[in-house]
């Protein structure tokens, strides 16, 4: 908002057709006026406001611009309050005093009513011929900072559908567009400022944000590596580029950004579960099984070397299968789902014995009539039969 504050300086009477002319200023008006111009060119501005001050004791209706100067004064001395006050006396004096309401409207947004300087931006913006868009844009902007968007949409609608709008415009109508909860129209805006504004990685990053609300991933995930080539982020903006890539479906190049937001330092053991994890969805086992290994080896769990012996049977690597389910049995053997899934392991890289004593502490350990009760009988039984057949030529 501080951008949007206007320089105080004198200006005239509004020039709308229906306003009179400013009452003529007497003589000694003048001379009063003119000596504080040059006390203040002086770097006297104290002295100004005290001459003045000791004018307008003499008059029982200030002239407008007398009142205006005071408030220039005030609000130099940072007396907000009492600028105010001068500037409201030549508004009532004058009401098309364009200047004067100008003033006012950035003094009561610094004094915390912001609809009320939307409303007085607006009526100075009405009087002033050719229009003055830039009091338009801050009538609207205050309406924003008022939490009135609905206010402020059909002000900045007038100035996006000018033949050159500003930026800013623009990107005040995609905030009031967003803070009424229209994505679509604020996306619409969007790609406006995208065509007259490329190089802006902010943009980009906003188009991002558009795109994952209506949760278009690939869309998001596009916009926000356009707006990383034009301005690196900081680490935390590498992962969340990742996760937009993961939720679009391209898991591989989710792990390239993941891996690039770990950067150089150790990883935990839940960073390598998520590796593992992106590997696996885009079908790299051979990526994904080492770093589910390193996970196991760095923090180890039967969960870790279950998945491990998943990832190894994926790759009929039986042996290593089996290695993997066994220790995450000896981990945790409860229900013998691990020592079931060693079992199948060794048969299928034909250790037959060894399919034996496992699916028999698969039975062991799973509760009677259970699903992995079942199952490890039957391989029980399917693999003594093997051996039988075997011995018998």
């Amino acid at each position: 908002m501080a951008g949007l504050l206007v320089c105080l300086a004198a200006g005239a009477a509004g020039a709308a057709d229906k306003c009179p002319s400013q009452p003529r200023m007497v003589r000694s008006l003048q001379a009063a006026l003119h000596q504080a111009q040059e006390l203040v060119a002086k770097n006297k501005p104290q002295e100004a406001a005290a001459h003045l001050a000791q004018y307008a004791q003499s008059r029982d209706d200030p002239h407008p611009q007398l009142s205006f100067m005071r408030g220039v004064l005030a609000y130099q001395a940072k007396q907000r309050d009492q600028a105010a006050e001068h500037f409201a006396a030549a508004v009532k004096a004058d009401p098309c005093f364009q200047a004067a309401l100008r003033n006012l409207a950035v003094v009561r947004y610094e004094q915390g009513k912001p609809a009320a300087a939307a409303k007085l931006a607006l009526r100075a913006y009405e009087l002033s011929k050719p229009p003055n868009h830039s009091l338009l844009y801050e009538a609207a902007v205050f309406y924003l900072s008022a939490d009135q968007p609905k206010e402020a949409v059909p002000l900045l609608q007038k100035l996006a559908a000018l033949p050159k709008p500003k930026k800013a415009w623009l990107s005040a109508l995609v905030r009031a567009h967003l803070d009424l909860k229209q994505p679509r129209q604020a996306e619409a805006v969007v790609k406006r400022l995208l065509a007259g504004w490329p190089d802006d990685a902010a943009l980009w990053q906003l188009a991002a944000s558009l795109a994952t609300m209506r949760q278009d991933y690939p869309a998001a995930a596009a916009c926000l590596a356009v707006a990383y080539r034009l301005e690196p982020p900081a680490p935390e903006g590498w992962r969340r580029l990742g996760e937009l890539y993961r939720a679009a479906g391209a898991p591989l190049v989710a792990a390239r950004y993941y891996l690039k937001y770990l950067g150089a330092r150790p990883l935990t053991p839940k960073e390598m579960d998520r590796l593992a994890s992106l590997f696996r969805q885009g079908h790299d086992l051979v990526q994904a099984r080492a770093w589910a290994a390193k996970a196991a080896k760095a923090q180890a769990s039967a969960k870790r070397w279950a998945r491990v012996g998943r990832l190894a049977m994926e790759q009929k690597d039986y042996q290593a299968a089996r290695r993997a389910f066994a220790d995450a049995a000896k981990l945790n053997s409860r229900g013998g789902r691990n020592w079931l899934m060693a079992g199948y392991a060794a048969w299928q890289g034909e250790e037959l014995q060894q399919a034996v004593r496992d699916f028999a502490k698969a039975m062991e350990q799973a509760k009677a009539k259970s699903t992995t009760a079942k199952e490890a009988a039957r391989g029980l039984k399917a693999v003594r039969q093997m051996i039988e057949h075997m011995k018998q030529g």
